[in-house]
Parts: structure tokens; C-alpha cells; sequence
């Protein structure tokens, strides 16, 4: 069971101002008395309360209360017992520290039929409002813990969240990059016979760019100039198929280059162009890849001059793509296709300059 360790200097600040505050009450009432007098009373009374507070919250950390159900009447009864008995004991010393006051004050010594001549007035006008003070430092300690209890479990609850987002996030990423190898190793295949040097070479690219790729720390971000290495490197291997028939044309401002992006965000993109765009025309085409700064947002367009997008031809590639945005922006971004047959595809990615909460290397 977690202990919970007061703030002391609240602890004891709070009991001097209310020293102070009844201090301030006695002169209002007893506006020709002493000043120091009554000052010093009222706060050696509740410096004394306050002591005795200390065992209270003792018990309430060894015994808190955990709930309102029957089941802890026990919990309930105890509290309430200590705070009844801290209660008559606090105001006894405090009904005696205010005579000794008055003794020296008067220069009398201070006698037992002193005490007790007075006593039970005393407590019939203090002993509610002094258990009150008692069951107030209960309160308070338990209402502390309650909330960090409940801050420790808001913490914990949104760790797990973004955990279990970042699982989700590698997850899609893993799924992509199998995705994309079967592709290559497909293209590689379909080269094997038409073109046995395009294929060895396809294949020796694919080696570099896989050892690169695992020799890379992958963090949930890259910048913007690493993933953009990373789609030059694969655009390399493609031109081996394409030959003449793919023209790249990549468009991005020096100033943007550390600006960072979901890592592996725009390869099923690029791809997406490639395979439907401009891989079954004969004459090829061109892809350009863009990318601009808009106040807070990153824009980045993959555009080609091919058959052009078909509604409902979204693949693995573009609903990971979603997917992953998703987890990471929390909606607050914006993947659009454009488009018709015969016209080309325009992709447009808008995402926030303000970043998730893991950057990447």
C-alpha cells in the first residue's frame, strides 16, 4: 500500500494562519487585551493541534479509507474514534495552555481547582469546533490521496495509451515493409527472364538499400531530408524496371529538410503512383514528389501524369497510411487523392508542425 507524504510546510502553515485568524477573532472580542498575549495563545494551541493532527495522519496512512461501502465500517469507526479522542485531548492542553497564559499574566500560580472549575464550559463551547479541525485534517489527507491516486492512474492510463498507440504504429510500419519487399521481389521476378542484368542489379540495389534500412535506429519521426533519402533510394530500384519510361521530379525547398514526418509515410504513396499510375503505360510518365510550408502545416504532394486515380482502389499501402496518421495526429491532419481517369493522381498530406511526443533520431 503507497504511503502519501504530506506537504509540511502547508501542513503547519495552514495551522499558524488559523493561530493568527483566532488570535485576530480574541481581539475582536477582547479589544483591550494583550496583542502578544493572545497571539502566542492561539499559536501554541494550534501548533499543539497540530501535533497531535501528526497521529491522525499516521493512522489514515496505515488505515485509509477506501471507500463509503458497509465493508469499511471499521476504517469509518476508527477514524472517527481517534478524531473524537485527538479532539478532547488537543482541547484539554489548549484550555490549559490559555490558563497558564493567564497565570503568568496575572502572576498567579496555576492550581488544579483552576483547571477543573472551568473545564467543562470549555468544552462545551470548543469541543465541536475542535473536532471539527480534527476531522478536517482526516479529510484533507485523505482527499490528497485520492487525487494523486487518481493523477498516478491518469498518468498511468495515458502511458499506456501512447504505448499502446506506438505498438500499434510499428505494427502498421512492420506491415508495410514486408508489403514493399514482396513488391520489389515481384518486380525483381517479372525482370528475371526480359532482363537478367536489370534483375541482378534490381537485386543488389535491394541488398544496399535492406542493409541501410536495418542499420538505421527507427524512431516514430525522421526528418523530412531522411525519409526523402529513403524514397530516392527506392525510386532507384525502380528505375531499373522502368527504364526510360519513369522521369522523377522532386521539388523540396533546403529550408524544409529538418521539418520531421512519420517515418515510412511516403513510400506507399510513391508506390501507389508507380503501380497504378504509370506502370501499365508503355509511354511511362513523370512523378513529382513536392513539398511547402503553410502556417503550422507541412504539405506534401505525390503527383503523377498516368491513368489517373479509381474511387475504392485504396490498397494496404494508403488504409496504413491512414491508419498510422490517425494514431499519431489524432485526426488533426489531412491525406486527400485527387484526381480522375485519364488525368493523373495528385495525393495531398498536410500534417502539423507540432509534433507526437516521440521524435525520431
Amino acid at each position: 500500500m503507497e504511503r502519501v507524504r504530506p506537504n509540511w510546510s502547508w501542513y503547519w502553515g495552514i495551522w499558524a494562519l488559523m493561530g493568527l485568524y483566532m488570535a485576530s477573532w480574541d481581539l475582536a472580542l477582547y479589544p483591550s487585551a494583550s496583542i502578544l498575549r493572545f497571539l502566542v495563545m492561539n499559536l501554541l494551541q494550534n501548533g499543539t493541534w497540530g501535533l497531535l493532527g501528526l497521529f491522525l495522519l499516521w493512522l489514515a496512512n496505515h488505515h485509509p479509507i477506501e471507500s463509503f461501502a458497509w465493508a469499511q465500517w471499521r476504517t469509518w469507526s476508527l477514524h472517527l474514534l481517534a478524531s473524537v479522542v485527538v479532539a478532547a485531548i488537543g482541547l484539554f492542553l489548549a484550555y490549559v495552555i490559555s490558563l497558564l497564559m493567564q497565570s503568568a499574566e496575572m502572576n498567579k500560580p496555576l492550581t488544579l481547582a483552576m483547571v477543573l472549575k472551568g473545564l467543562p464550559r470549555f468544552y462545551r463551547a470548543y469541543f465541536h469546533t475542535n473536532l471539527l479541525f480534527m476531522w478536517g485534517v482526516v479529510a484533507a489527507f485523505h482527499g490528497l490521496r485520492i487525487y494523486r491516486k487518481y493523477k498516478t492512474r491518469e498518468l498511468v492510463t495515458a502511458q499506456l495509451e501512447a504505448r499502446f498507440a506506438e505498438a500499434q504504429n510499428q505494427a502498421l510500419r512492420m506491415q508495410l515493409q514486408p508489403h514493399f519487399l514482396f513488391n520489389t521481389l515481384n518486380s525483381i521476378s517479372a525482370l528475371v527472364h526480359s532482363n537478367p542484368d536489370g534483375a541482378d542489379e534490381m537485386i543488389s540495389r535491394l541488398g544496399d538499400f535492406l542493409r541501410k534500412t536495418l542499420d538505421e535506429p527507427h524512431g516514430q519521426l525522421v526528418t523530412l531530408r531522411k525519409e526523402l533519402a529513403f524514397i530516392q533510394d527506392y525510386l532507384a530500384i525502380e528505375q531499373i524496371r522502368f527504364q526510360e519510361r519513369l522521369r522523377v521530379d522532386i521539388q523540396v525547398p533546403t529550408e524544409l529538410m529538418d521539418l520531421r514526418l512519420p517515418s515510412f509515410i511516403l513510400q506507399p504513396l510513391v508506390e501507389n503512383a508507380l503501380k497504378h499510375g504509370l506502370s501499365d503505360r508503355p509511354q511511362g510518365g513523370t512523378l513529382c514528389l513536392r513539398a511547402r510550408r503553410e502556417p503550422g502545416h507541412l504539405v506534401l504532394e505525390v503527383q503523377d501524369d498516368g491513368d489517373g486515380f479509381v474511387a475504392g482502389r485504396e490498397g494496404v499501402g494508403l488504409t496504413n497510411v491512414r491508419s498510422r496518421l490517425g494514431l499519431l495526429y489524432k485526426g488533426n491532419y489531412l491525406l486527400e487523392i485527387l484526381g480522375g481517369a485519364g488525368h493523373g493522381t495528385l495525393v495531398v498530406l498536410r500534417l502539423p508542425l507540432e509534433q507526437p511526443g516521440e521524435s525520431g533520431p
